[in-house]
């Protein structure tokens, strides 16, 4: 995936060297500069819980394989 750039630099879950933290400072950074020009700021979230419980994982691994991804990411899975 970060080999062929198939992330954005606002990708921060599952990604080396980036947390939470630094998710919410970015957001911090981007909204303040509004709030002091007395700017409403709308901000949403959004989670999925159970995502990738019903994803066809033929097709996710057939997806990961195409990206040329490492073959542990996807290997133990098709077991």
């Amino acid at each position: 995936m970060y080999k062929n750039e198939l992330l954005t630099d606002s990708q921060y879950g599952f990604t080396p060297q980036k947390s939470t933290t630094d998710a919410a400072m970015e957001a911090k950074n981007f909204i303040e500069p509004e709030l002091e020009k007395r700017k409403d700021v709308i901000m949403t979230s959004l989670e999925f819980k159970g995502a990738f419980n019903t994803a066809w994982w033929p097709s996710v691994l057939k997806g990961l394989k195409d990206a040329e991804c490492p073959r542990n990411l996807y290997y133990l899975s098709q077991g």
